[in-house]
């Protein structure tokens, strides 16, 4: 069964505290306004509430800065095991 990541979202909602990034990844000089000193000094992505700061609409969902994303969520195959965790955490199967 394929996923569709924008009918769920999970990885970008409040199944993950943070999304940190290496401070060289792209994402960071082409979206400063998204980014983040966490407070353990590390970099990431901001959040809005309980979601990540990129992440627009509510079923479906769509990434805004999807094409720029960090390697850090690109590194998320759909189906794969951070997925899945993701999708559980949120209530979905």
């Amino acid at each position: 069964m394929p996923f569709d990541c924008t009918r769920c979202g999970a990885c970008c909602r409040e199944a993950f505290d943070a999304v940190e990034i290496a401070p060289d990844d792209p994402f960071v000089s082409l979206h400063p306004d998204l980014v983040i000193t966490t407070p353990f000094g590390k970099t990431g992505v901001r959040r809005d509430g309980d979601r990540c700061a990129c992440l627009t609409g509510d079923d479906p969902y769509s990434c805004r800065v999807y094409a720029d994303r960090p390697q850090t969520c690109r590194d998320v195959e759909a189906g794969g095991e951070a997925c899945l965790w993701a999708r559980k955490r949120v209530g979905l199967e």
